[in-house]
């Protein structure tokens, strides 16, 4: 008999942490849905402060990859054109903010794993400058969690222009 109670209680104990864990991971995967919106909203505001603020420093990857047309493309004019940049070299985030162009980065697939201090986000996006759809691709973050929420750590991102017309 005493070992079936205990059986009962460990069960019940692994089911109620997994559901526990379940719950945390929505929770998390909530908290970095929010960065993903803010993140999108700053763009089309323009506030760069709040922009920076989501960011773990001033120095992360931005590295972007151009698809192959695009590469070919440009190498016609340009020999030397690069297969990606780690835009990240040019000054901090903030600095992808037009002051001059609307623009807006739309998002959706949006997926998000963690286990609760590390994160990762992959997404299709498409480039928007003064309501005019110019590149698209997929988009991968890495964050990491900290005191005051979770920060992004490296920016990855596809690049196809579209066709001009």
């Amino acid at each position: 008999m005493k070992i079936s109670y205990f059986l009962v209680a460990l069960v019940s104990l692994g089911l109620s942490s997994s559901a526990t864990a379940r719950e945390n991971t929505q929770a998390y995967k909530n908290e970095i849905k929010a960065v993903v919106e803010t993140f999108r909203l700053a763009i089309i505001n323009k506030d760069k402060t709040i922009f920076k603020s989501l960011f773990y420093s001033d120095k992360i990857p931005w590295i972007a990859v151009f698809s192959d047309e695009m590469v070919a493309e440009q190498r016609k004019t340009k020999p030397d054109f690069p297969r990606s940049v780690d835009f990240g070299q040019f000054g901090p985030p903030e600095k992808m903010i037009s002051d001059k162009e609307k623009q807006e980065e739309k998002m959706s697939d949006i997926k998000i794993q963690t286990d609760g201090y590390l994160a990762s986000v992959h997404f299709n996006y498409s480039d928007h400058r003064n309501g005019v759809k110019k590149a698209f691709g997929t988009e991968a973050w890495d964050l990491v969690k900290q005191d005051d929420g979770w920060k992004i750590v490296s920016v990855k991102y596809t690049v196809t222009e579209v066709e001009k017309p």
